[in-house]
């Protein structure tokens, strides 16, 4: 069912996102879906990429010194949101971010950013598996 939800929605981008220079398939491919690496909940599909602020990947550090390599996404629906929104060391200016995790299992998978006009997911790439086939469940 997971797999079925992602496949369905078509990627809204953010104003200013573009997909990956890197990226070959036509925009309505879907691409292969990416599952939490802890529990294997179906999370986005790497047709959902997108670049923001000129890549598809980004490595930042927080206030506590903790690194994170992400990856942005346009939608994530295994992906919610789990803290109030907040503007404090946002990587992204003019976005606020909130905690993401995993709809199965809650592990922390990235931020979803929010802007006055747009969203995206920004999901630390260790934290994602790719996988051929249905999600898990479906």
């Amino acid at each position: 069912m997971a797999t079925a939800l992602l496949l369905q929605r078509t990627p809204q981008r953010p104003a200013g996102a573009r997909r990956p220079d890197d990226r070959t398939a036509p925009d309505d491919d879907p691409g292969r879906i990416l599952v939490c690496a802890a529990c294997l909940q179906a999370i986005t599909t790497t047709g959902a990429s997108i670049e923001m602020a000129g890549s598809h990947t980004h490595t930042f550090s927080n206030p506590h010194g903790l690194v994170f390599h992400i990856r942005c996404f346009a939608v994530a629906p295994g992906c919610v949101s789990a803290s109030e929104a907040s503007t404090v060391f946002s990587w992204f200016p003019g976005y606020a971010w909130m905690v993401g995790v995993c709809r199965g299992c809650g592990e922390h998978l990235g931020w979803l950013f929010v802007s006055a006009d747009s969203r995206f997911h920004g999901l630390i790439a260790d934290r994602l598996a790719e996988t051929e086939g249905p999600g898990p469940g479906d």
